[in-house]
């Protein structure tokens, strides 16, 4: 396989940049929380002209949403190889938000950035090398973490309901504050699990398009 010219103008080349950038990032962040991810040093670490990175990321924001982007792949990556065993929609939902959130302990400078622009992150879009960020449409980020949920819970063919779908909505905000409590030192990590479990647990079976089953366990 040949190599790529990671300064070229191949469509290759820009996605390989736009990978070391979203790594500098989350290494950025990681190290230092929200503050530490600066433009320049961003550029610096990804070896990238910082009057490129301006061109597709209007911000630091835009950056820390397209590195969080990346972490809700790998999420979804890894609930494909490793599905949830509970026997319920509600408990699927449930672990879903319990394995973001472990993810978000393992790495707490990251969980910080990440809680910092929670409220404005980015729709993730693969094809935004090839135009300037600014032609990106604004999304919750709720919208993707939610589609992961609901297909763990129901099935990635399944059309949720309003109801479900408002749900969803609900305890991804219930798991961002969670984050954000944990991260103050208000709540335990064992603490948050549970609180997580029981809401979703709680709520999706309160939801009469949710078929009934094995109740899930609320520890």
């Amino acid at each position: 396989m040949a190599a790529v010219k990671v300064n070229g103008r191949t469509a290759e080349a820009k996605a390989f940049r736009v990978e070391r950038v979203v790594k500098a990032t989350r290494e950025l962040a990681s190290a230092g929380g929200y503050e530490a991810v600066q433009m320049r040093e961003v550029a610096r670490v990804a070896q990238t002209a910082l009057s490129t990175l301006y061109k597709y990321y209007a911000s630091k924001d835009e950056l820390i949403t397209a590195a969080v982007q990346s972490e809700l792949h790998s999420l979804a990556e890894d609930l494909l190889r490793r599905p949830p065993r509970q026997r319920t929609a509600e408990g699927r939902a449930g672990e879903v938000l319990v394995r973001a959130f472990l993810g978000m302990v393992r790495d707490p400078g990251f969980a910080h950035a990440a809680m910092s622009v929670h409220k404005t992150l980015r729709e993730y879009d693969p094809d935004r090398v090839e135009r300037p960020a600014k032609e990106n449409q604004i999304a919750q980020w709720s919208m993707p973490f939610t589609r992961i949920a609901a297909a763990q819970a129901w099935g990635p063919d399944h059309p949720s309901t309003p109801m479900q779908s408002r749900t969803l909505g609900m305890l991804e905000t219930l798991w961002g504050a969670s984050v954000v409590g944990w991260l103050n030192g208000d709540t335990s990590v064992d603490e948050v699990k549970r609180r997580l479990r029981l809401a979703t647990k709680r709520l999706l079976s309160a939801d009469p398009a949710v078929p009934k089953g094995n109740s899930v366990s609320d520890n």
